[in-house]
């Protein structure tokens, strides 16, 4: 079984994962919104560059508020062909990445850009959302709790602390416990290039702390200050920053 984050639309990437009789699980953000490093992306496609690099540009410079309202503007101009637009160029990028992932036996769980709706239209017998379930696979029961940090952005596959803690209620026997953002510890949250404290789940570092799985993974922040922490005696593991990197965790290899 191998683990990978943040594919963000990485199509090449996909294609060279090894082929095993294991599940590929993918621990949120399939398609790519906006890759910072250089614009492309979904954005790009519904906005254009220009405005793309003065999103990127207030975001390095930490003016958020700046930031939001230009998002704003953005979306007032003509909303109907821009959501239009949007949607299309969203489903394209999920079309694209799962006509590779139905080659493999994956299982996914939702990040914050993503459309949990779009998604669920490709699950098969061998592609399946499991958001929300404990699994046990040899031997392991390993828990899924998706969806992203609610912000400012209201991003699409952000959902409620309320909501995500409801999902962890029924995790509680989890040997390994699978999430999109990590818990709420600064070293896990902290992105070294942005050098900014993303998001982290509260309520996660609280399940940890009561329920003490053996190991927490999530994706989200893209180049961590800390790709592993321990937790109590959870260890603590990002598993990298999968369109950037092709990096993926084996199973095999923490356990």
């Amino acid at each position: 079984m191998i683990f990978i984050s943040d594919v963000h639309h990485q199509l090449e990437f996909l294609k060279l994962l090894p082929k095993k009789n294991e599940p590929v699980v993918i621990l949120g953000d399939l398609i790519n919104w906006i890759d910072y490093r250089n614009g492309e992306g979904i954005a790009k496609e519904v906005f254009g560059l220009e405005n793309v690099q003065k999103l990127i540009n207030l975001r390095k410079e930490h003016r958020f508020e700046e930031r939001k309202n230009l998002w704003k503007s953005l979306y007032s101009n003509n909303p109907e062909v821009i959501m239009k637009n949007m949607r299309d160029a969203i489903e394209n990028q999920y079309e694209e990445v799962f006509r590779i992932l139905k080659k493999y036996h994956v299982w996914f769980i939702p990040g914050n850009v993503d459309d949990v709706e779009i998604m669920n239209s490709y699950t098969s017998s061998s592609v399946k959302n499991v958001d929300g379930l404990l699994i046990e696979h040899q031997g392991t029961k390993l828990g899924f709790a998706g969806g992203g940090v609610p912000t400012p952005i209201n991003a699409r596959g952000e959902i409620s602390e309320n909501e995500f803690s409801k999902k962890l209620n029924k995790l509680v026997k989890a040997d390994i416990i699978c999430t999109h953002a990590p818990p709420y510890v600064d070293e896990l949250m902290t992105d070294v290039v942005t050098n900014k404290i993303e998001q982290g789940w509260k309520s996660l570092l609280d399940f940890i702390k009561t329920n003490h799985p053996k190991f927490a993974l999530f994706g989200d922040v893209h180049q961590p200050k800390a790709s592993t922490w321990i937790v109590n005696n959870t260890k603590c593991i990002n598993t990298g920053y999968f369109r950037a990197t092709n990096q993926y965790l084996e199973l095999s290899s923490i356990i």
